[in-house]
């Protein structure tokens, strides 16, 4: 018979896994959207929006938020509104592919930052995988080189986004530790990202687009619509709760897999070229996140290869 915790530990890895295809079909359908409306307009709607509703269903829960959980969700809320303007930015000069694997680094990342910030030290594996992931990123700038001239732009962007993604998911599972209400906690963090995000688009935005950009088509409304809900709303809290409820190597797997979906969906939606250099480096960076995540340590049989020989060096001075 299954346990309880065995249970919740499966939901939480569905719950993981359903995020992280939303997420995937994301890439595209913001890559769409943005190019016709305001970048930040669209994260600042789409946040208030998901903050309202979330407001709305689970009032008697949010109005007993105390200031430390508040705080909580603010700290998380600024780091992730980082992530969001970077990554937006960033499709602004990549495809929708490129986009969803160099964002995945994140995985990788957050053992090192485990190790920064919190003093963990990272394995052999993390190193070695770390390594591969930059010779990945590697091959997918230079194979968007030949392209396009504003790719490295592009993928630095996107990096950036990939650290404060890291420095989110590494906060998450710290304040869960201290038994954070969730509900509470995504409340916070929501309207934090819509509420900078808004003010950063009324800022930098509105100045120069003017408020004709503003205006929003039919079919873009859908399409917020669709961000709102299910990227933001049901994914964000989805994976507050899957991280709960998993441990931390089975969910980096999990979210892995985000890059996976978000080039599979570039693919058939965006009718998205990729290029066998581009493939390479998809697949070193899928490669260097499932080593560090799976745990493998590489270096093993060496290890054993050399304590055989260390003790046939004893037993001939013997």
């Amino acid at each position: 018979m299954i346990s309880k915790s065995k249970w919740f530990n499966i939901i939480g890895q569905f719950l993981l896994l359903s995020a992280t295809v939303v997420w995937g079909s994301s890439f595209i359908i913001l890559k769409e959207t943005i190019e016709a409306v305001p970048a930040l307009y669209v994260i600042g709607v789409r946040f208030l929006a998901a903050s309202l509703i979330l407001g709305l269903i689970f009032f008697g829960r949010i109005k007993k938020t105390d200031k430390q959980t508040f705080t909580c969700g603010c700290i998380l809320g600024l780091v992730l509104a980082c992530a969001y303007i970077t990554q937006t930015l960033g499709l602004k000069y990549i495809g929708a592919g490129e986009n969803a694997f160099i964002t995945s680094l994140y995985c990788v990342m957050c053992p090192f930052m485990m190790w920064i910030i919190f003093g963990h030290k990272p394995k052999s594996y993390n190193i070695i995988s770390a390594l591969l992931c930059v010779v990945g990123i590697g091959l997918v700038a230079i194979s968007g080189a030949e392209e396009d001239d504003n790719m490295a732009l592009g993928a630095s962007l996107t990096l950036a986004c990939a650290v404060f993604y890291g420095l989110q998911i590494v906060f998450t599972w710290k304040f869960h530790e201290s038994k954070r209400d969730v509900i509470q906690l995504l409340f916070a963090q929501l309207l934090t990202v819509g509420v900078v995000i808004t003010v950063c688009s009324l800022a930098f935005e509105l100045p120069f687009c003017g408020i004709q950009a503003y205006a929003i088509s039919s079919e873009q409304v859908w399409r917020i619509i669709y961000l709102t809900l299910a990227c933001t709303l049901y994914a964000q809290l989805a994976q507050i709760l899957g991280l709960k409820f998993t441990e931390s190597n089975q969910a980096a797997i999990i979210l892995a897999l985000e890059a996976v979906f978000g080039v599979i969906f570039a693919i058939i939606i965006g009718d998205e070229r990729i290029t066998p250099t581009l493939w390479a480096g998809f697949a070193v960076i899928f490669m260097g996140t499932l080593l560090s995540e799976l745990k493998l340590d590489v270096l093993k049989p060496f290890r054993k290869k050399r304590v055989n020989a260390t003790d046939s060096e004893k037993e001939e001075l013997d």
